[in-house]
């Protein structure tokens, strides 16, 4: 039986998911965009904060008006750094109203690939023929638990992603585990709703230093360190100026960029709710987390054979994502194999094209070949273009071809 195959299916409706969406609609490409717009940052606690700068996490659509600051200032939010990520949900979802209002909010449970293009199933049971289909997800997917801690239960380990409130811990006795902007906001949070609350770090804990108002730094500096969208220092230029750069590394120096590079650090406006606020530990590990009746017993051990044991009623890992194309549930368990990856990251084209022909990674999935800068929103000002260049011409291409034709699709 035909089918009507639309060009382009993106599974995300975030940052990445809405900025190609409106890119396509832009070009005029037919397309189909599935997910709860923004879903992910308007779940986040109230007085979580952007670790980013407003200049660095707009969404890139075509507009060059339907910028974060521009959001900001027409509501009077002259002074809006740190930006709420509540007013950054809000901001995507204005964004989504009003560029990508074709948005369907569904989750994918199914994507399949067919002997030409995919079928992608929706939750509602829905089977959608796409020629293309671009994985735009955020990190849900791939919240790391460490070993110790991943066979607890629910109720005594949790990872930071999956909470969004955290008055229910008033009055516990709460660990948490880490040195990056989650482990430590959510340690200050905890605080602020009346929990008793440490933290434990392997490493130091540092600070991302720069604020809004370094911007009159001397010469010699700025030269030394010059400043991108992600902070001072020249691989931050570099990453920002010349992305591809990064892209055509050797792999493992790639690697070992990814994996060191932009690495857990606290904003800078989160250091007064830390520092001689809550108790921090460094350089220490979870050797054991023993179950009790009443919370959980921990031993730690500092790296010198000195161990010592106490009690808590929960521990909260703050211990980042590893990507792994194994985890994302809606992939065909016989696609998974087809889609080459190194450390669970998908190896991906120029394009963002996987080795599986017109499957494309954007987001946080991308970056074990593009490089850190695609961790964040800010990575999406390279992406989106560069991909919806790609795919028009892909769409056109195939017009030219095949005008008004119907293509028969079996699946394989």
């Amino acid at each position: 039986m035909g089918e009507t195959v639309v060009d382009v299916a993106i599974v995300g409706a975030g940052p990445y998911g809405l900025g190609l969406a409106a890119h396509l609609s832009a070009a005029g490409v037919r397309h189909r965009i599935f997910g709860h717009p923004m879903s992910a940052w308007s779940s986040m606690s109230p007085g979580m904060f952007l670790k980013s700068f407003a200049h660095a996490t707009n969404i890139r659509v075509p507009q060059a008006d339907r910028t974060l600051p521009e959001y900001c200032r027409e509501r009077n939010l002259e002074d809006y750094e740190p930006v709420p990520i509540a007013v950054f949900a809000e901001y995507g979802k204005w964004v989504q109203e009003a560029l990508v209002p074709n948005v369907e909010p569904l989750d994918v449970t199914h994507v399949r690939k067919l002997d030409e293009g995919f079928v992608v199933t929706t939750e509602g049971g829905e089977r959608v023929h796409a020629r293309r289909v671009v994985v735009a997800i955020g990190l849900s997917y791939f919240a790391h638990m460490p070993g110790f801690l991943s066979t607890l239960p629910a109720e005594l380990a949790s990872h930071t992603a999956t909470h969004g409130d955290f008055s229910c811990f008033r009055g516990q006795d709460v660990t948490v585990v880490g040195a990056g902007q989650s482990a430590l906001q959510a340690a200050a949070l905890l605080h602020e709703n009346g929990a008793t609350v440490r933290i434990l770090a392997r490493g130091d804990v540092s600070w991302n230093v720069q604020t809004p108002r370094d911007v009159r730094r001397p010469f010699r500096e700025r030269l030394r360190y010059p400043n991108s969208i992600v902070g001072p220092g020249r691989k931050n230029w570099v990453m920002e100026h010349a992305p591809t750069l990064v892209h055509y590394l050797p792999a493992e120096r790639r690697r070992t960029l990814v994996e060191t590079h932009l690495g857990p650090t606290g904003a800078w406006w989160l250091r007064d709710r830390v520092e001689g606020v809550v108790p921090v530990e460094t350089g220490v590990s979870i050797v054991n987390a023993v179950p009790e009746r009443d919370g959980l017993n921990i031993r730690t051990d500092d790296g010198s054979g000195g161990e010592r044991g106490f009690h808590t009623d929960h521990v909260i890992a703050g211990t980042g994502y590893r990507v792994d194309v194994g985890r994302i549930g809606f992939l065909d368990e016989q696609l998974v194999p087809a889609i080459a990856h190194r450390g669970g990251s998908p190896v991906l084209s120029r394009h963002f094209e996987s080795t599986v022909d017109g499957l494309y990674f954007i987001g946080p999935s991308s970056a074990g070949s593009f490089g850190p800068l695609f961790r964040f929103v800010a990575g999406s000002y390279y992406t989106v273009p560069v991909l919806a260049r790609h795919l028009t011409a892909k769409s056109v291409a195939r017009t030219s071809l095949w005008p008004g034709r119907t293509r028969q699709v079996r699946e394989v």
